[in-house]
């Protein structure tokens, strides 16, 4: 019986000993060499590839701390896991979205507004995180951002006689009824691919919606329907000027269908540009600002912040995590992530130097921007159901007044169950 106890008191010894070791290689703190081990824990799985070049070269310039990369393809899921556990990772590389929003209501994120690095950032996109909660810290910095407007070809647009890109929304849609009678699809909507459906949503409406209209819309004083009629309205008229097929192209079509010179323009992001340049390397396009606005100087570019970095207040390892952060944060650095990721940068003085994005560049370098409106809404929100379904009425010919006034009802209806789910 004592040999049992001792052998089953020696098979326990030995599993702890070997969980200890694997957590020291798995968790922040000193590994076996003796180096500082933390954690970079990213919302992104498709930039793995940059940061593990970037931590290759910071772990060159400060040998005694090792860097370990975490981007798991169900990143809310487990972020979520971990603020439950009270098991934040060191640093965090999260979105200006519900996932930062979460992370700063656990009361789990130091405030960064005093680091040297953070004073680097243009003010607008500051203004972008602090405004997703109420508190004034700075929670987490802005790093890349991505961009929204209207891609188009140039030479389809010479062809047609247009010398300048429209500067109001009445200025767009006479381009795009010239565009059309020289026989030229003026946008190519890509709705099969539902989540496309936002990329026209997001510009429209934040041009036309004020900011403080969320606040207002969580807490039941207004509605989509008494608001949006002309954010929807207008949502319709670049449907109406798309191709015929709009509900059944998808956005691989679309980016063929662009690069061969089919389609004058695509309303999206600059996320979609290496897609079609892949496709055609020569092809002459740039990028404007949606101008949703017929006050051409009201219009701003609907810009939002793909990447922030977050410290955990449960690391203990603060020194060497501001290192990686600050290192980052490097204009060189970041030149290097907004090259290869094809963004746009937070970092004063970090320009995305592409010819496909020149027409928008300088608004952004700027700060000429506001942010996606739904940013802002429930996480549980989708929205795209509803367009879907707006697309496909206007595409059966309803009455443009009743589809905008069932939609809004749907749209509504939506953000009702989303809010008390979120409660």
């Amino acid at each position: 019986m004592n040999k049992t106890i001792k052998l089953v008191t020696g098979v326990l010894a030995f599993l702890i000993l070997i969980a200890v070791t694997v957590s020291m290689f798995l968790t922040s703190g000193p590994n076996l060499n003796g180096k500082t081990v933390i954690q970079l824990f990213s919302t992104k799985t498709e930039n793995a590839a940059t940061y593990k070049e970037l931590i290759k070269a910071f772990e060159k310039k400060y040998p005694s701390i090792e860097v370990q990369l975490s981007s798991p393809s169900s990143a809310a899921t487990v972020l979520r896991t971990d603020l439950a556990k009270n098991s934040l990772p060191d640093v965090i590389a999260v979105g200006g979205d519900n996932n930062l929003v979460s992370l700063v209501s656990s009361e789990g994120l130091r405030n960064l507004a005093g680091q040297s690095y953070a004073k680097t950032t243009l003010p607008a996109y500051r203004k972008m995180i602090t405004s997703l909660y109420s508190k004034k810290a700075l929670y987490a910095v802005p790093y890349a951002t991505n961009a929204a407007g209207v891609i188009y070809n140039k030479a389809l647009f010479k062809k047609a006689g247009i010398k300048t890109v429209p500067t109001t929304w009445n200025e767009l849609i006479a381009d795009a009824k010239i565009l059309k009678s020289k026989g030229i699809t003026p946008f190519e909507s890509a709705y099969k691919d539902t989540w496309t459906t936002m990329a026209t949503w997001n510009p429209i409406v934040s041009n036309t919606i004020p900011s403080s209209w969320i606040k207002k819309r969580l807490e039941n004083k207004t509605t989509f329907a008494a608001t949006h009629q002309t954010a929807m309205k207008k949502w319709l008229q670049i449907a109406q000027y798309s191709q015929s097929d709009y509900m059944g192209t998808s956005y691989d079509q679309a980016n063929i269908d662009f690069a061969k010179g089919k389609v004058a323009m695509i309303i999206n992001g600059n996320y979609e540009i290496p897609a079609f340049i892949s496709l055609n390397k020569k092809i002459d396009a740039d990028m404007f600002m949606l101008p949703v606005s017929n006050n051409a100087k009201a219009n701003k570019v609907t810009s939002g912040i793909d990447v922030a970095f977050a410290i955990s207040k449960v690391s203990k390892h603060f020194s060497a995590d501001n290192k990686l952060v600050a290192f980052l944060m490097d204009k060189k650095n970041a030149a290097i992530y907004n090259k290869e990721q094809f963004s746009f940068s937070a970092i004063k003085g970090v320009k995305q130097k592409s010819r496909f994005v020149a027409g928008i560049a300088d608004q952004i370098n700027r700060g000429n921007v506001i942010n996606y409106p739904d940013h802002y809404y429930p996480s549980a929100l989708d929205l795209t159901q509803m367009l879907t379904q707006a697309g496909l009425n206007a595409a059966n010919h309803m009455n443009e007044q009743k589809n905008i006034r069932i939609s809004l009802r749907r749209a509504d209806t939506a953000f009702n169950a989303a809010n008390v789910g979120e409660k």
